[in-house]
């Protein structure tokens, strides 16, 4: 239940204040045409409120070249289905800096008509930049894995065929009876060690091939 002895104005901009973005109600045009905005528009833009709804300052002309269009059909796919939107994108200040933000809105109806879009604009930059380290990481990781899992079959390969030279090798020895008694020593010794050696670089061909697995479905 809400105090009457506090306004409820007074409410709204101590909440705003501790926000880490912005509120703002504009116009649905390619400028988004600000005509309310409050909270930390300066710290995110590096402009004042009134640069965007006094002296006409287009928001868009802000938003990152590459991430503009994202803006617009996430708003655009909203409004069709009379919902909210919820988008990241960076904001370009002007000293040439770059931060991410998220944006969540909707639109302002009377009755079927639109007449505002409103919403907030909230601090996403550490969130982002971890997100996006994260995701490059991975990509790093899954080409090594590749590379290892490319690597790795071909050496199953080459010691199998070692295997079977080591065999030949033996059944010759043995026809040489005790002059090739040293030389089936050394041959068995290698299959040993062909066997062996198969049977790990076969699990990590499994293993690496799992890892891959799990970065594709991550």
């Amino acid at each position: 239940m809400l105090d009457d002895s506090i306004p409820e104005l007074e409410i709204i901009h101590s909440i705003v204040n501790r926000m880490n973005g912005f509120l703002y109600r504009c116009r649905n045009d390619k400028d988004y045409t600000m005509m309310f905005m409050a909270g930390e528009v300066r710290r995110l833009t590096g402009h004042d409120p009134q640069a965007f709804t006094g002296a006409g300052r287009s928001y868009t002309s802000q938003t990152h070249p590459e991430d503009l269009q994202s803006v617009y059909d996430a708003v655009d796919a909203a409004l069709a289905e009379k919902g909210n939107w919820n988008v990241d994108y960076r904001i370009i200040r002007p000293d040439g800096s770059a931060i991410w933000v998220q944006e969540i809105g909707g639109g302002v109806y009377q009755g079927d008509e639109l007449l505002y879009l409103e919403g907030a604009v909230i601090d996403a930059d550490r969130a982002r930049l971890a997100e996006l380290h994260n995701i490059q990481m991975l990509a790093a990781i899954s080409q090594k894995a590749r590379a290892l899992l490319g690597n790795t079959v071909p050496i199953v390969e080459v010691l199998r065929t070692l295997r079977i030279l080591a065999i030949n090798a033996r059944l010759e020895a043995g026809r040489a009876g005790q002059f090739g008694a040293s030389f089936g020593f050394v041959a068995h010794e290698v299959s040993r060690l062909a066997e062996e050696t198969s049977v790990l670089a076969e699990k990590i061909a499994d293993v690496t091939g799992e890892l891959q697995d799990l970065l594709k479905a991550g």
